[in-house]
């Protein structure tokens, strides 16, 4: 049903993208990152950062979005590591670490919203994850 859901809106996106003539293309943006919610049952943010080399980094925290700057780049050792590809509107890519590997693939919005059907193959978890954009100033 899940998977059912995630084809219906990928080819709702496929069909409205040809219909509109005006939308912008689909750009990933580089100056901050793409976060879920955390709620009450769940206090982690998972996060993401994307750079324009095709590389993705990947971190869960229950910290301050803010506490990341200082660390959270490609060259750290701690994030998850991978390489993105961005196809119209589908956007997939495989974050590795010393634990194993999750992969990613889902849909990206043009208002730089991210929905993705995640497979841990750490831990065997399967769910969907939305992911939402955070401007972050003094990125390195």
């Amino acid at each position: 049903m899940k998977r059912s859901l995630l084809l219906y809106i990928l080819f709702l996106l496929t069909i409205l993208k040809g219909l509109s003539q005006t939308s912008p293309p689909n750009k990933i943006s580089f100056d901050g990152y793409y976060r879920t919610l955390a709620d009450t049952l769940n206090p982690f943010s998972y996060y993401l950062r994307f750079y324009a080399d095709g590389t993705v980094i990947g971190y869960s925290t229950a910290g301050n979005p803010k506490n990341l700057v200082a660390w959270f780049n490609k060259d750290h050792k701690s994030p998850l590591k991978g390489q993105w590809v961005l196809k119209d509107s589908t956007l997939s890519f495989s974050l590795k670490g010393n634990e194993g590997t999750v992969v990613y693939d889902g849909v990206f919005f043009h208002d730089n919203r991210m929905l993705f059907t995640v497979k841990s193959l750490i831990n065997k978890y399967e769910g969907k994850e939305e992911y939402f954009f955070l401007k972050m100033e003094g990125l390195k």
